[in-house]
């Protein structure tokens, strides 16, 4: 039975930065999962992945985000390695509390430690493909089931990075900017996501400023280079937030709507607090299948 193993055997290690939901999400996952590690301040994505991997006593192991509260049900699952690859980055999709969306970013991730280890990505990254995210220089197995929320708005700031960091993300093509005058070539999930960032959230406690962070992320992305490497460092997506002025939220949505509308013929709506809470209304259910069934099969 060696190809199987328990998610309740793994080790899972709660990665912190400066989260100002990060205590209370702790507290969580340690009554939920009292064998948790957990990881803390530690500067840069790759450098505090690693930190968790020391962390680690299984050769496989679970990280969760220090914005996640995670669904007690992934710890009734058995994982069977004659289904996905061991090696690669497992990650699960989490939905998110400001939009609904349902997709990988957030989620619980599952890491081979040697993997982990051993990769050069965001601070340590040899290649620009791999300075803005995991996914273009590392193995992954995308999976379909969701088994966490991500609370991205316990504060402007918080919403704000998190939008913005989205809006880059989703504006290029393994980790280089998609030029305005080929935009229609995004990957049409993607302009799915990127859109629903831009448009839903207006009911939620700084969703506003969700939909402000993406927008902006997409324009400085695709229209003004504004160097999109930032979005690795934490600490400098803070600082960028304490610098820019925001007078009135509803003046600089319009505004960056309209420049994208305008520029890149981006689908982005004006929803009121009435139209985001429809909007995830009539969004379709996500129903979990197997615990390793891919994205998209």
């Amino acid at each position: 039975m060696a190809n199987r193993v328990r998610i309740s055997d793994l080790d899972f290690v709660y990665i912190s930065f400066k989260e100002p939901n990060k205590e209370e999400n702790w507290a969580d996952l340690k009554n939920k999962v009292p064998w948790a590690k957990r990881v803390d301040g530690v500067k840069g994505f790759d450098s505090a992945h690693k930190a968790a991997a020391e962390k680690a006593e299984t050769d496989f192991f679970i990280s969760v985000d220090g914005d996640n509260i995670l669904d007690e049900s992934f710890l009734l699952e058995t994982l069977d390695w004659t289904k996905t690859n061991k090696k690669a980055v497992h990650r699960w999709r989490a939905r998110n509390n400001v939009n609904g969306l349902v997709y990988g970013n957030g989620g619980l991730v599952g890491w081979s430690k040697e993997t982990c280890l051993q990769m050069k990505t965001h601070e340590n990254a040899e290649t620009e493909e791999n300075q803005i995210d995991f996914c273009w220089g590392v193995p992954h197995e995308n999976l379909h089931n969701c088994y966490s929320t991500t609370i991205i708005n316990s504060n402007a700031k918080q919403a704000f990075i998190a939008g913005y960091r989205e809006g880059v993300k989703m504006s290029t093509e393994k980790g280089k900017p998609i030029p305005a005058e080929n935009f229609k070539t995004i990957w049409k999930n993607n302009l799915r996501i990127l859109s629903t960032w831009c448009s839903v959230g207006a009911d939620v406690e700084n969703g506003k400023y969700a939909m402000l962070g993406a927008r902006m992320g997409c324009f400085y992305t695709v229209i003004e280079d504004n160097d999109i490497f930032k979005i690795r460092d934490l600490d400098d997506m803070q600082k960028y937030f304490d610098e820019t002025t925001i007078e009135n939220i509803d003046h600089e949505l319009l505004m960056f709507g309209n420049s994208l509308r305008q520029q890149i013929d981006i689908p982005i709506a004006e929803f009121n607090e009435t139209d985001s809470r429809f909007y995830r209304f009539v969004m379709p259910p996500h129903i979990n299948k197997g615990v390793q069934d891919r994205e998209y099969q």
